[in-house]
């Protein structure tokens, strides 16, 4: 069987790249409640609004809740997520965007009315995506103390 690397960084229509992240959410949770970290900036307004959504309790000292930081924990593994999927369809040459240089607040989880999450890409991410469809799947285990993502990312298919 013989193996055939593109030349380029395009993905053939029906192609996909997957990316997967997996975040502890009680070191993730610290972290949060740290002032000044990059986790409290990578999220956008309304991240934290349903985040927050549903879980108003706050922990000791005005940290986030125990819910409240599964949900960024999460979502946050889905931005990590987004961005190792979208780095494998460049395997073999550099990156449109370093990855070190994303504004993770580009990277937008939202959800539904039902809860059900989707990818909502901004500013020069969306425009280095353009064309490409980002599927998300986000799930939580408190007793095992981890949230996880599980992200395809699809070459859109060229409208008729």
């Amino acid at each position: 069987m013989s193996e055939q690397l593109s030349s380029g960084p395009e993905l053939s229509v029906g192609n996909a790249a997957v990316g997967v992240d997996v975040v502890g959410i009680s070191a993730f949770a610290d972290q949060l409640a740290e002032p000044g970290t990059r986790f409290s900036r990578a999220f956008t307004p309304g991240e934290k609004r349903a985040a927050r959504r549903g879980h108003e309790s706050e922990g000791e000292g005005g940290s986030p809740s125990r819910l409240e930081a599964e949900s960024l924990a999460a979502r946050w593994a889905a931005k990590e997520a987004v961005i190792k999927a979208w780095s494998s369809t460049c395997f073999g040459h550099p990156e449109v965007i370093d990855p070190i240089h994303v504004d993770l607040r580009e990277i937008e989880v939202r959800t539904d009315a039902w809860g059900r999450p989707a990818i909502r890409l901004h500013g020069e991410i969306a425009r280095a995506m353009t064309g490409y469809d980002v599927l998300v799947s986000l799930s939580h285990d408190p007793a095992a103390d981890i949230a996880v993502a599980f992200v395809v990312l699809q070459q859109s298919a060229p409208l008729a």
